[in-house]
């Protein structure tokens, strides 16, 4: 690790107004130089956004600071961070046009075999009993909004977006996800199906 590296944190609290925004001005460069790397070939990506990311993670660095406990190079710690909001944002944008009601639509169809058929995990037969049993957990054992939200975190569609849809509070909405896979669970603990079924069957 280089002395650079290692005083990142100090130049980013120094008191010296100079020194300060030039530790600022650099970290934010190479924030959006390692986006650039990593978002390459992204045809949704523009220099714009490259710039909207670096920003937008350079404040979210600067405020978590505190957080960095030195267990990696600073630079790659902020980097993830950064990558984290691009990633973000670009799922939120892939989103962004969806309603609620086309998605409890499309949670509405998750119960049905032309969603998840039989053999989604394969022929055998303890893995079909699996899918079966969670269509049948789905069709019976959760509410419309409830499918809604289950889907929406199997697209990887943003929490503050499946929020949004569902018209609620993070915490109902955590509530909600919560009471889903309770519910899902019991369902096949009811069926005699273990973790270690589940395991096996997406680990063949």
């Amino acid at each position: 690790m280089t002395q650079d590296e290692t005083n990142w944190p100090a130049r980013l609290r120094d008191t010296a107004p100079a020194v300060q925004a030039a530790a600022v001005r650099e970290l934010g460069d190479a924030l959006k130089a390692g986006l650039r790397i990593a978002l390459n070939g992204r045809g949704d990506v523009s220099e714009a956004h490259l710039e909207d990311f670096a920003q937008e993670g350079l404040l979210r660095v600067l405020d978590r600071i505190d957080q960095f406990q030195g267990r990696s190079r600073f630079t790659t710690w902020a980097q993830a961070i950064a990558l984290n909001v691009a990633f973000t944002e670009l799922r939120r944008k892939r989103w962004q046009d969806v309603s609620l009601d086309a998605l409890m639509a499309d949670g509405e169809r998750l119960s049905e075999p032309s969603t998840i058929a039989d053999d989604a995990l394969g022929a055998d037969e303890e893995r079909t009993r699996l899918v079966a049993t969670l269509r049948h957990a789905i069709e019976k054992d959760l509410t419309p909004k409830q499918r809604a939200a289950i889907l929406g975190e199997l697209r990887e569609m943003p929490f503050d977006q499946i929020v949004e849809l569902l018209g609620t509070s993070r915490s109902a909405a955590y509530k909600m996800l919560h009471d889903a896979r309770r519910a899902l669970k019991q369902r096949l603990h009811e069926a005699g199906i273990t973790g270690a079924d589940i395991q096996n069957a997406f680990n063949p």
